[in-house]
């Protein structure tokens, strides 16, 4: 079995040669290329300002919210209802903000006049209970709402529950209320202020225009640049209905993105406000849909300690502030510009491509006999021969040479290069004016050589 490869295959080198092929139809896709990459290098660097030295944006956001809700609630007294009529303003339902985030209180379920003391758990298949055994003293679940005490006491009408020390009674688990309590708040506004930062390049600036209208509200085409938005219209550029989205609470992500040019010539710094929904919308196929938290308010009643629990529902929205800032550099030009200029060299592959493939064996065989107009393309056998040549590394041969004017034999053990045997000196190995007749007849032939006669030549 031949081997794949032999030691002449692996000690071998490729060079580049250049061949200048005048053809009209290669000549065209080379500058087809060009101009294409040209274009697109340039477009690159225009639209993209490659040439610019980028930086991400530093960021300080401040929001206030600012709107009036009445909230109509019915109650039971003396059995029957009665609706209680009570005014939210701003420090009702807004909250200590987080970093860049801000909640809205949009419903909320009330438990008051809660102090700590003995009383019934409310019934879960865990605290239903038919005597003292069903209970156990000192035990406390990941959902108690106390401490249970080891006995079963009555909680309504025939339902029986362990007893538990907690704040009591203790907070029923009721679904939010619907409508929301506090579905007027779609009409509420926030202002935003948002500060930004480029330390690199030594450029600060802010949202809130010097001539800003303290009237105006946000809107992508009319008023695009206004920082006042109407919450309602936050929920209508997400698809989503704030009321809905009200009864049980939400996350809505307000998004800032600055594209800053900071060039003399082509200045802009202007903020670009979206929104997106952050949480699942789909609250019935979530297992905790919405968004909710408890927190209480204490007060004493008779020197007795006695809070009420408020278990709110609302929207939190999230303040997504990011973007990067451009100036000339030029070194960034100089960069751009050398990464792109490999791209040129397409043309020259593609067409050696071309080359390779319609000259190729398969080609000659069984395209060009059956295919008519491909038979021009035949010429690239033509250019392939031109443009790729095997050279093969000279080889030393031993040589013994004897020229009619002398009377020796010289050996010439180099390369010759192309010179020519009379301009190689060589070495005297044998002088033929010693040697008789018989001798000379045995030496007519190589076989009757001896190490006498030639001694090198047997050596070598």
């Amino acid at each position: 079995m031949t081997a794949c490869c032999s030691w002449n295959d692996v000690f071998q080198y490729e060079t580049d040669k250049i061949i200048w092929i005048q053809s009209k139809t290669y000549g065209t896709i080379k500058w087809f290329f060009h101009v294409v990459l040209f274009s697109y290098i340039g477009f690159a660097l225009v639209s993209d300002k490659r040439y610019q030295r980028k930086e991400p944006v530093i960021s300080s956001v401040h929001s206030k919210i600012k709107g009036i809700a009445e909230v109509k609630k019915e109650i039971m007294e003396n059995g029957q209802k009665k609706v209680v009529r009570s005014v939210f303003d701003m420090a009702d339902y807004t909250f200590p903000l987080q970093g860049n985030s801000f909640f809205m209180m949009t419903n909320f379920l009330k438990t008051e006049g809660q102090e700590q003391g003995l009383c019934p758990e409310y019934p879960t298949p865990r605290t239903l209970c038919s005597s003292d055994r069903g209970c156990k003293k000192g035990w406390l679940g990941p959902l108690s709402k106390g401490i249970q005490t080891g006995r079963c006491v009555d909680y309504k009408e025939k339902q029986k529950t362990c007893e538990v020390f907690a704040w009591c009674p203790v907070e029923a688990a009721e679904k939010a209320p619907a409508p929301a309590l506090l579905v007027s708040a779609e009409n509420f506004t926030v202002l935003i202020k948002n500060n930004i930062d480029f330390p690199g390049h030594n450029y600060t600036t802010r949202n809130i225009l010097p001539d800003l209208n303290s009237t105006c509200i946000f809107h992508k085409t009319r008023d695009p640049q206004c920082p006042i938005f109407r919450l309602g219209d936050i929920f209508q550029e997400t698809g989503d209905n704030f009321s809905e989205v009200a009864i049980q609470g939400g996350i809505m992500g307000i998004e800032i993105y600055w594209d800053c040019n900071l060039d003399r010539w082509f200045h802009h710094c202007r903020p670009k406000y979206s929104f997106r929904r952050l949480d699942d919308k789909t609250a019935k196929e979530s297992l905790y849909p919405g968004y909710n938290f408890r927190y209480a308010k204490y007060y004493k009643e008779n020197n007795t300690e006695k809070r009420t629990l408020i278990k709110a529902y609302g929207i939190r929205f999230d303040i997504l502030v990011f973007g990067t800032g451009g100036k000339f550099d030029i070194i960034q030009l100089i960069v751009y510009i050398g990464s792109t200029l490999s791209y040129f060299g397409l043309a020259t592959v593609f067409i050696d491509m071309l080359i390779n493939t319609y000259s190729s064996k398969y080609c000659k065989s069984h395209i060009y006999p059956w295919c008519k107009c491909c038979q021009p393309c035949a010429v690239n056998e033509y250019y392939y021969k031109k443009k790729y040549e095997s050279i093969v590394e000279p080889t030393r041969t031993l040589k013994y040479v004897s020229f009619v004017d002398e009377p020796y034999i010289r050996m010439v053990n180099e390369r010759l290069l192309g010179r020519s045997l009379q301009d190689v000196k060589g070495e005297k190995v044998l002088d033929l004016s010693s040697l008789t007749g018989d001798r000379i007849k045995g030496l007519s032939s190589p076989k009757h050589w001896t190490a006498r006669e030639f001694p090198l030549c047997l050596e070598f």
